[in-house]
This record gives structure tokens, sequence and C-alpha cells, in this order.
């Protein structure tokens, strides 16, 4: 059966720090990353623009409201399945909203230090490297990661 959306996926998230410095996560219900923290995310819809779909994508999982600022992190990759698999990181501002989870796709939503992401074992490498190194880097460039869990990828390079 072919996939709906085809062999090549894009998809966005969203980096929002609050007042108090800490980082919103979420650990999703399904999936490669499923009980581990990441960040809000989503495929990007075929009527709408990377930029709208990180808002929707934040304000269905986390019922938050957020304004893109920039592009902070770019992961692309090719999964063993062959799907080219995208991802644009975007740091958002947060506008207002509740937190409320979306029991559909998510097992929790918190805030968490970035020392918090980087300690903990349930945090993917992706996001413990993104949180890290996001406010220190000049500028997208090709960074390694030692990844110690296996998300499908035959090849990847990730941009912070």
């Amino acid at each position: 059966m072919e996939d709906k959306r085809g062999n090549i996926w894009l998809a966005v998230s969203g980096l929002v720090i609050n007042e108090a410095g800490k980082c919103l996560v979420v650990k999703k219900s399904y999936s490669a990353t499923k009980g581990l923290w990441t960040l809000p995310s989503g495929f990007v819809r075929a009527d709408e623009t990377v930029d709208a779909a990180v808002v929707r994508e934040v304000r269905e999982e986390t019922g938050l409201i957020v304004e893109p600022e920039a592009v902070v992190a770019v992961r692309t990759g090719v999964l063993r399945k062959g799907k080219h698999d995208t991802l644009l990181v975007f740091r958002a501002r947060l506008l207002g909203g509740t937190v409320t989870r979306c029991e559909r796709e998510l097992l929790t939503v918190d805030w968490l230090t970035p020392e918090e992401i980087a300690s903990s074992p349930d945090s993917t490498e992706f996001l413990a490297t993104l949180i890290r190194d996001v406010h220190n880097t000049a500028g997208l460039q090709p960074r390694p990661i030692s990844h110690t869990r296996d998300y499908g990828y035959s090849e990847y390079k990730i941009f912070f």
C-alpha cells in the first residue's frame, strides 16, 4: 500500500523556550521516538507553508500559540525503507495558550531545562544536541551525532 505522503516527507518542529529558559518538549505515543523527549512536530500539508505548519503542529499537540522566528536546524535523511525524510526545526516565540496534551498523539507534555534534557536517557540525541548547540552556532553547519538508538535511517545529515 502506498504511503499517502509518497516517498518524500517534509516535517516541521517547534523549539519553544519560555521566560524561565525551559524548553517545551513532548513524548509521542507512536513512531521511532515513542516515549522519548522530542519537540512538538509533524508533517507539512500540501496546502500550507512550513511556517504555518509549525504553528498548527505546536497548537494541535500542546494547545500553545507560537510565532516562528527562524530555522535553527535541518535534519535530512533517507530511511532504510527508501523514504526521504526532512525535518525543519523552527525557533518559535510563545504568544499564548494553555498547555493541553493531544491525547491521540502524545504521552506527555512538559517544560524542561536544557540540563534536564541533556541528562535524560529519554531524550533523543537530536534534541539533546540541538538544545546544547542551538544558541552557540554561527549558522547552519553539518554536525555529526552518534545515535545510540536505531531510527531507521540508512543515511542522514544534521545541520545546526
